[in-house]
């Protein structure tokens, strides 16, 4: 986050969260995607030898995902998306254990995160072949954008749960 954005400075588990949030979104973006739209699965390679890559836009963000490597699956959708998060879990939290966003980060917030961002891209995935985006994910992981000034609890926010 920047003060172009907002006029104080973001507390900085604000951008740890934020980018560890984009790092994980593209192995699931793409993992997911390829599940949902036909029958492969990609490989996803590992952090050390990625079969993944992806473009960012000016602002940084993610704008072309791509992969090296594709497999084909099974036809049954369940299952291919079931592989598909076994896959990306085991790159996710590799991801996880290894970012160092600067701030202290639980093992908790890492591990929420990694199976936040498969939900979301799974729920995007379906979405975009028409199956529905079905309702928000209830997060298990926080983005701390409450934390600026002028926001609040994003949908989803665990802070918001009864059990949060």
């Amino acid at each position: 986050m920047n003060t172009r954005l907002y006029a104080d400075p973001s507390p900085p588990q604000v951008a740890s969260a934020f980018v560890l949030q984009h790092l994980l979104s593209i192995p699931a973006q793409v993992s997911a995607f390829a599940a949902v739209t036909g029958p492969w699965l990609v490989d996803l390679g590992t952090l050390d030898d990625s079969g993944i890559s992806c473009d960012l836009a000016p602002g940084l963000y993610p704008q072309r995902l791509g992969f090296l490597r594709v497999n084909r699956a099974t036809a049954d959708l369940e299952e291919r998306i079931g592989a598909a998060r076994a896959a990306y879990r085991d790159v996710g939290l590799e991801i996880a254990d290894r970012y160092d966003g600067g701030v202290k980060v639980s093992s908790r917030q890492r591990l929420g995160m990694v199976e936040d961002l498969w939900e979301m891209a799974v729920r995007e995935a379906r979405g975009a072949v028409g199956q529905g985006l079905g309702a928000a994910v209830e997060r298990q992981s926080c983005c701390f954008i409450y934390a600026l000034p002028g926001c609040h609890e994003c949908a989803g926010c665990p802070r918001l749960s009864p059990q949060g």
